[in-house]
């Protein structure tokens, strides 16, 4: 459970970085180091107990999250619609034809794994979706716009 509320928390704490940066162990410090050498632009937050940092590379934000024990846990950055993976785009143009897209997705990566959180909407619904590369798709949450 501490691990799924990580990545519910990089997902959703991307608008909260701060260039207050907390207190941060060396042992986070150190793999932090270690992981990202030609990070710039380091900024850290810390809820829960995990460590939370954004950062550049290659002129790409990535933020990246960390347990108390300097575990790297999750990774995530943002992506161009046109640079998600053609099985995900294709799900998007054919199944969820009538919604509208945003300019960007939000990449996660977790245990070796990737998944791609979209959010579209239509003049009835908006639709969080959560993609694995090979385009499977699941509804992660539906709200109901009211008119």
């Amino acid at each position: 459970m501490p691990v799924l509320t990580a990545l519910v928390l990089l997902i959703s704490a991307s608008a909260f970085a701060t260039t207050d940066s907390p207190t941060v162990t060396e042992k986070v410090k150190v793999a932090f180091k270690k992981d990202f050498t030609k990070a710039t632009g380091i900024s850290w937050t810390k809820k829960s107990e995990f460590y939370f940092a954004w950062f550049t590379i290659n002129s790409v934000t990535v933020n990246a999250a960390y347990n108390e024990e300097g575990e790297l846990v999750c990774t995530s950055r943002d992506v161009e619609m046109s640079q998600l993976p053609l099985n995900v785009s294709l799900v998007l143009s054919q199944k969820y034809a009538g919604y509208t897209l945003p300019p960007n997705a939000t990449e996660l990566n977790y245990e070796g794994e990737t998944h791609y959180y979209v959010t579209i909407s239509n003049e009835k619904q908006a639709l969080k979706l959560k993609f694995r590369p090979d385009g499977e798709v699941s509804v992660e949450e539906k709200i109901k716009i009211k008119k």
